[in-house]
């Protein structure tokens, strides 16, 4: 007996994961990734890039982080749902109030999820200052076989810091605002000219798995690799059936998987492409931004289709997400509440250029929002209490989720939702172009982050099965920073009969001067007499 009771022990020893435990100094230093501009980042314990993080399955991240900035500062695992765990989302004003300077917090988080995730600061433009890593979980156990793991993240990398470029964005000149700014590529944080920095080694006749990650703060990649195809099995951490692709693109925020197996030469390399759209700016012209680095076989091979766009066999033709489907396959939800949001770019009365759901531009409360569904009672039920400009949406318990983003704007969007993947069920134009028109099929895809084309519109689903407060964002940094946001409050009643905030956390809130309860502003209730609601959009604008 006491044999059987030991090997049970192991075996849920083993079933529960090891804790993985890091420190983490976060503090400004000095990089110069494509060696043709040298500026302050973001690093950790005195270095940049911060290090990738790799666990497994069932494992607990634990990172203590030490705030060495001038500013307050987060971490969020973007794609985590944190079931169970919402203080530990990282979004500042809504699961916490962030990590004062001279501050520490703790983050526990459950790898109970698998794929390719990555870990970033989620307060104004920090991380396209660099404080963003990969998050890899590795799974117990593979659908798929290969013999090399890569990762390849994927950066537009600006040469200015992520306050100036906020600044110009909201500035109430437009000759300011429209002033051009350009990205450059930077693959896993290295860049430039010299393509060594960049190249990705194979071995003939190996198969790879490449975890492609878009962390840039703006800006579609393209990517594909000369006389290579792959085949994709991940899409945000959801495993898919194999497709067969040329090319894809990535917007900010996703992650994809492919298989790529490699050629049983070594007489040629051959030229990967990682190719930047930049579309931010109102009034300044979608560009392509190329960018051409090496699959090396062989240091000194000749190097195949390098330069001509002619002579590429690469032929942008990119596969659409709707059409994947999980390994995992589940029916999509029905309808209980249906969550419209339309958005729009345009002047506002206070002379700036802001983005809105539905002519709301966001602004974090005072009081985080989860802090509140926890303490006002009955009246967390009340969309008031989170303050106007949060764009709160109320959701009850276990119920299924329809929302429909039409996306009025000249630039494409990301929008990615925390706590949840969502099943993409439609997609199409806002003119009703029949032959643009996409339905899924019996077992929609789900991910976590979804692009919508100009003038164009999703349709997704989830279920409210995750207590929390959760944000809906464009995960253009700055589209953020300029109000492209939105509030899920997910079953106020049980958050406050299942979530106990940690000590950590209202200790930051008191040292920020944060209120520990009440409504957006700090009061009782729904009391928000002087609550500021603008700015609004100028008509005609």
């Amino acid at each position: 007996m006491r044999v059987c009771m030991l090997i049970l022990s192991l075996l849920a020893t083993a079933a529960l994961g090891k804790r993985v435990e890091l420190n983490w100094k976060i503090s400004y230093v000095q990089a110069n990734p494509d060696g043709e501009n040298k500026r302050q980042v973001i690093g950790v314990n005195g270095k940049w890039p911060p290090p990738v993080i790799e666990v497994d399955q069932d494992d607990v991240l634990v990172i203590n982080a030490f705030n060495k900035l001038d500013e307050a500062t987060s971490l969020h695992a973007h794609g985590f749902h944190q079931r169970g765990t919402p203080y530990y989302d990282g979004a500042m004003g809504v699961s916490e109030c962030g990590i004062p300077p001279n501050g520490n917090f703790t983050y526990e988080l459950n790898a109970a999820q698998t794929g390719t995730y990555w870990l970033h600061s989620h307060y104004k433009g920090q991380y396209s200052d660099g404080l963003r890593t990969p998050l890899i979980v590795h799974a117990q156990r593979e659908h798929y076989k290969y013999d090399h793991d890569m990762v390849v993240m994927l950066e537009g990398w600006y040469h200015r810091e992520s306050r100036d470029v906020g600044e110009q964005l909201l500035s109430t000149s437009q000759s300011v605002r429209e002033a051009p700014f350009r990205p450059y590529m930077l693959v896993n944080s290295r860049g430039g000219s010299d393509l060594r920095h960049t190249t990705l080694h194979f071995e003939p006749g190996k198969t790879y798995r490449l975890r492609l990650l878009n962390v840039a703060a703006t800006g579609m990649v393209r990517f594909g690799i000369e006389q290579h195809s792959m085949r994709v099995i991940e899409v945000d951490g959801v495993d898919t059936e194999p497709k067969e692709v040329n090319s894809m693109q990535l917007s900010v925020g996703q992650r994809v998987s492919v298989l790529v197996t490699a050629k049983n030469s070594t007489k040629a390399n051959y030229a990967y492409h990682a190719d930047i759209f930049t579309d931010i700016q109102a009034g300044v012209d979608r560009a392509v931004l190329p960018f051409t680095s090496i699959i090396e076989y062989a240091q000194g091979a000749p190097l195949r289709n390098a330069t001509s766009d002619e002579d590429s066999t690469v032929d942008w033709n990119f596969f659409e997400d709707i059409d994947l489907v999980p390994i995992d396959r589940q029916p999509a939800p029905g309808v209980h509440k249906w969550v419209p949001l339309e958005v729009r770019t345009s002047i506002f009365d206070d002379r700036r250029e802001h983005l809105a759901f539905n002519n709301r531009t966001y602004e974090s409360p005072l009081v985080p929002t989860l802090t509140t569904a926890l303490t006002t009672g009955y009246q967390a039920f009340y969309p008031d209490a989170y303050g106007f400009k949060s764009n709160p949406i109320i959701l009850d318990p276990m119920t299924d989720i329809e929302v429909a983003m039409f996306n009025n704007d000249p630039n494409s969007h990301p929008f990615h939702l925390h706590g949840h993947n969502f099943f993409i069920i439609h997609r199409g134009t806002i003119d009703n172009d029949p032959t643009k028109y996409r339905a899924s099929g019996q077992y929609p895809v789900r991910r976590d982050t979804i692009t919508i084309p100009p003038k164009e519109f999703a349709i997704v689903r989830f279920t409210a099965d995750n207590p929390g407060a959760w944000l809906l964002h464009c995960h253009m940094i700055w589209h953020g920073e300029q109000g492209l946001m939105a509030t899920f409050i997910e079953s106020p009643y049980q958050i406050q009969n299942n979530t106990r905030l940690p000590q950590s956390v209202k200790d930051n809130c008191v040292s920020m001067g944060i209120p520990l309860s009440g409504n957006s502003m700090g009061r009782d209730g729904i009391d928000l007499p002087d609550e500021p609601r603008g700015p609004f959009p100028l008509t005609g604008l």
